[in-house]
């Protein structure tokens, strides 16, 4: 018996073998974006990062009651806060609900020369519910210091976060506040 060798070149075989060469590629980068998407109903990292950040502001901005933040912080509280969590918080004097409550707060403030620092000690993701929105816990430590008074209270707050529908920043759709009671 006797065996004829043949040359085949690369040109043969993709002829001859390119459609399953070309399968068998398609079948493991499937595979391996099947492995890697995100499962369900999950936030995704860059999300959780984007969400943390957007929660410390609003958390700053809340808390922040220096007389030189204070009328910026409002401002920023008005795009990043539902219509119905701002008129809920001024209604129970977290924030002022009018121009001229805003301003008489700043004169009280600056008579008094009171600052404020915020830290933010943890911030903790869930996933979406079935509405789509995102629970977020945030707990620190504020410290007010003015010519009056001067103390440090822990904060514990709950947030919903949502989109905005035209803008599709996020937005806080619903406020719980958890804090201990002062001691």
């Amino acid at each position: 018996m006797y065996w004829k060798v043949q040359k085949i070149g690369p040109e043969q075989l993709i002829k001859a073998y390119g459609v399953h060469i070309l399968l068998g590629v398609s079948v493991i980068i499937n595979g391996v974006l099947f492995l890697t998407m995100p499962k369900g109903n999950k936030v995704s990292s860059e999300t959780k990062q984007t969400i943390d950040a957007f929660v410390r502001d609003v958390t700053m901005h809340l808390l922040d009651s220096s007389y030189i933040n204070c009328e910026k912080n409002v401002m920023e509280l008005r795009k990043e806060l539902a219509p119905n969590v701002f008129a809920a918080m001024a209604r129970s004097k977290m924030v002022p609900g009018t121009n001229s409550e805003l301003i008489g707060l700043i004169r009280d403030m600056s008579e008094r020369k009171q600052v404020c620092a915020v830290r933010v000690d943890k911030v903790a993701t869930g996933d979406p519910d079935n509405r789509g929105m995102i629970p977020v816990e945030v707990q620190g430590v504020f410290a007010l210091h003015s010519s009056q008074d001067t103390g440090e209270s822990n904060f514990r707050f709950r947030y919903l976060i949502g989109q905005h529908a035209e803008t599709k920043a996020f937005l806080i759709a619903d406020f719980q506040d958890l804090s201990p009671p002062p001691q």
